[in-house]
């Protein structure tokens, strides 16, 4: 009876790391919406369109910054409806007070677009870091 035992735990062992090594697929974003503008003249059919936004370079940066400071769990996809969370990630602009440092601004949703965390550091490799430890740390 022991060794059937034994058999169902052995079994069962990888079903239970199997679960825990699932990857946690994050979408990262910064606050400025893709937006667009333009002009017409209703006379002479006149007119221009501009588009601002997309992926911007400090963006593409985070995701360098997510995919070398947690190596484990985390996975960054370009797909925001396969993502499990969405990171938004802003950096503030230069300040005259302390021109060489930015705070890097960190708000993360869950797929019910739900705030679970939020935070400020000056260091973008820090943001990252706390990012991914509170989202190891999720069931």
């Amino acid at each position: 009876m022991s060794n059937a035992r034994f058999a169902l735990i052995a079994l069962a062992l990888p079903l239970f790391a199997a679960g825990s090594s699932e990857k946690i697929r994050i979408f990262v974003t910064e606050s400025g919406a893709v937006s667009a503008s333009g002009e017409a003249e209703v006379g002479q059919a006149k007119g221009f369109l501009a588009v601002d936004g997309g992926v911007s370079r400090m963006n593409t940066e985070v995701m360098r910054v997510f995919l070398e400071e947690c190596p484990g769990r985390v996975v960054v996809t370009g797909n925001r409806d396969k993502a499990d969370y969405v990171v938004r990630i802003d950096s503030e602009g230069l300040n005259p007070t302390t021109p060489f440092l930015k705070s890097n601004k960190v708000a993360v949703f869950d797929s019910n677009e739900d705030l679970i965390h939020s935070s400020a550091h000056r260091l973008r490799k820090n943001a990252v870091r706390k990012t991914c430890a509170v989202l190891e740390s999720r069931p």
